[in-house]
């Protein structure tokens, strides 16, 4: 009868062994978007030339910039497209980022056994999302779709369970609805 019980108590504790406990798993941060790995950096060896110092987000112009004198639309369209790509290698910087900030809290309510996707917090963020593009001269409907109905917090989402799945739990899932169009 003793052998049983040890024989129990050994495959118990083998068992707590092989599980993972939320409160003891390692967050390991990402090493993206440093202060090193930014827009613009040096340590990138980019043969990228843009229209203005991308390290700062005050650097960007305004679209008028690429207001032709003599209308021509040629023109306008390869100086607008030049300043797309420069402001869109920041947003994937930002974005990069931003993702990184997304991992934290998933692995801080992977510990807590908090849920990771709560509508009422992604709500939150849309609209707040919305009112800042607004203020900035967009639609109150770009800035939803930044913010959430187009996809950003579900891609946060799906990275914060890819970090857990790497750093914690490879078996840990999570089912992330995508509400986008």
């Amino acid at each position: 009868m003793a052998i049983s019980t040890l024989a129990l108590l050994f495959i118990a504790f083998a068992a707590a062994l092989g599980a993972c406990d939320p409160s003891t798993c390692t967050f390991t941060h990402s090493p993206n978007a440093t202060s090193q790995n930014y827009p613009g950096s040096p340590s990138l060896n980019t043969t990228a030339i843009y229209p203005y110092n991308i390290s700062a987000l005050s650097d960007v112009p305004i679209a008028t910039i690429c207001t032709s004198p003599t209308g021509n639309r040629t023109a306008e369209l390869a100086c607008a497209r030049t300043y797309i790509d420069a402001i869109d290698e920041q947003l994937a910087f930002l974005y990069a980022r931003r993702l990184g900030y997304a991992a934290v809290a998933g692995a801080s309510k992977f510990a807590t056994n908090t849920s990771l996707n709560d509508p009422s917090r992604n709500d939150v963020v849309a609209a707040g999302m919305a009112a800042k593009v607004l203020k900035y001269g967009a639609t109150e409907a770009a800035g939803k779709v930044m913010g959430g109905e187009g996809c950003m917090i579900y891609a946060a989402l799906e990275y914060e369970v890819e970090t857990i799945q790497q750093d914690c739990d490879s078996t840990f899932t999570v089912d992330v609805e995508r509400v986008c169009d």
